[in-house]
């Protein structure tokens, strides 16, 4: 089944992607996007985004722990050379499928992308243009112009010392920054 409608297309959120093949026997290596990693297993129906960028609806799949990571088993693929088409593809699920976040102070990255960053004084930074994630606490990669009017890309820690606030409402982030630097 593909998925081509612009509103389901949107929907999908991208919780994963194949890896190489494992085996002979059509397993492939999965990389988990989730926090927890196994978090992966929990959410269904699968769905792979094709090479064209349209999203289709897994037939079946079995996924199991290896390792540190996962392996999967898509479509009743039995051979090697067939699942390597796979290769990085990414895996998503319907937004639905992801549990409500309750808690005021969690957010999906997701969410967060777009939003305006806006410093206390009221200067406004750029815009999030994705989350990195490092050993000590995540980043957020704002999109931004340095004096000479080029795209640089500005690292904020998302800790409580410097993002003051989330309006996912008003989608803007205040942070506590310094634009002198």
């Amino acid at each position: 089944m593909n998925i081509d409608d612009d509103d389901v297309t949107q929907d999908v959120v991208v919780v994963g992607r194949i890896g190489a093949p494992f085996g002979v026997r059509g397993w492939v290596n999965l990389q988990s996007f989730t926090v927890p990693k196994n978090n992966i297993l929990n959410y269904q129906p699968w769905y792979l985004q094709e090479r064209s960028g349209r999203w289709q609806a897994l037939q079946s799949f079995e996924c199991k722990s290896h390792k540190k990571g996962f392996i999967a088993l898509i479509d009743h693929i039995s051979e090697r050379e067939l699942c390597a088409q796979y290769t990085g593809l990414l895996v998503g699920v319907a937004s639905s499928a992801l549990p409500h976040v309750a808690d005021r102070d969690e957010y999906y990255w997701r969410d967060l992308e777009g939003c305006r960053v806006i410093t206390q004084a009221g200067d406004a930074l750029g815009t999030v243009d994705h989350l990195q994630e490092t050993g000590a606490h995540d980043l957020l990669v704002v999109k931004t112009l340095d004096a000479a009017g080029k795209k640089a890309p500005l690292l904020i820690p998302f800790v409580a010392q410097y993002v003051l606030g989330v309006d996912l409402a008003q989608q803007q982030i205040l942070v506590d920054w310094d634009t002198s630097w």
